[in-house]
């Protein structure tokens, strides 16, 4: 088993999967896994490379102090590349919330954020409720349950089933929740919010045209270097939407014509 370094030390894993790194007594950053590779982060600079292990990954934080690189505080006002903390609408949600929509080390791609639209669909569809911006498949996803009210962190890996099965893992979703006899009365409930048919004041795209468009906005914002525009653009994606399930999948179909050049038929 590989040895950590003297000059680092690895804490205990947090809720959101990441490990907190201290260099020489002092809290320096943090690592965390995704996709098979490790990733470290120093805040106020961009660290892309990937590692093998949480210890190499660890050891590059001990490199960049060396050089002289120190985590550093946004000042009041800044705010991170891409994600914005932007109000929503509380469309079909018991209240309204602010919240990341992706989470700073995500790429924000057109891919990943069509997949954020399709998860947080499918949240809508089994009675869950994101508390901040998906972090991908493999990382701990904070979100509430709304059969009983219960927060803490899901894997959407779990959540969107596996191997072509799509039955969530755990049948019981959560400790202390309600008996699972009862969850499918409730569900269908819930599924009473849900519409065929966009209701809100700013419409969302729900057709493949307009999530064609919705999609050119995003990239050329992107192409452009313009990240406000960019996240407000992905707004009109993420945020809640009655009609979230159609909109999850004119997104998709948008997104796989804009890939393979052939139109939608």
């Amino acid at each position: 088993m590989e040895k950590q370094q003297a000059r680092y030390v690895l804490g205990k894993r947090a809720d959101d999967g990441r490990y907190p790194v201290t260099v020489d007594g002092a809290p320096t950053g943090t690592v965390h896994r995704r996709h098979g590779s490790w990733y470290a982060t120093l805040p106020g600079h961009r660290i892309p490379e990937r590692f093998g292990t949480r210890y190499a990954a660890a050891e590059h934080l001990v490199t960049l102090v060396d050089q002289g690189i120190r985590p550093t505080v946004p000042a009041p006002g800044d705010r991170p590349t891409f994600v914005l903390d932007l109000r929503t609408a509380g469309t079909g949600l018991a209240a309204t919330r602010t919240y990341q929509h992706l989470v700073p080390d995500l790429r924000p791609t057109l891919n990943n954020l069509v997949r954020a639209v399709e998860a947080m669909a499918r949240l809508a569809q089994l009675g869950w409720a994101p508390l901040q911006g998906y972090p991908g498949a493999d990382q701990g996803w904070l979100m509430e349950c709304r059969l009983c009210g219960w927060t803490g962190r899901r894997f959407w890996s779990h959540l969107r089933g596996r191997n072509g099965d799509p039955t969530p893992r755990p049948i019981n979703r959560h400790p202390g929740c309600i008996p699972v006899a009862d969850m499918p009365a409730l569900l269908i409930t819930l599924a009473q919010d849900r519409r065929r048919q966009c209701p809100c004041a700013s419409p969302h795209p729900t057709t493949v045209d307009a999530a064609l468009i919705a999609l050119n906005k995003v990239d050329k914002a992107l192409h452009d270097g313009a990240m406000l525009s960019a996240a407000i653009h992905a707004r009109a994606l993420l945020e809640p939407c009655p009609a979230s399930t159609l909109r999850a999948a004119a997104l998709r179909a948008a997104h796989d014509q804009r890939t393979s050049g052939q139109p939608v038929t």
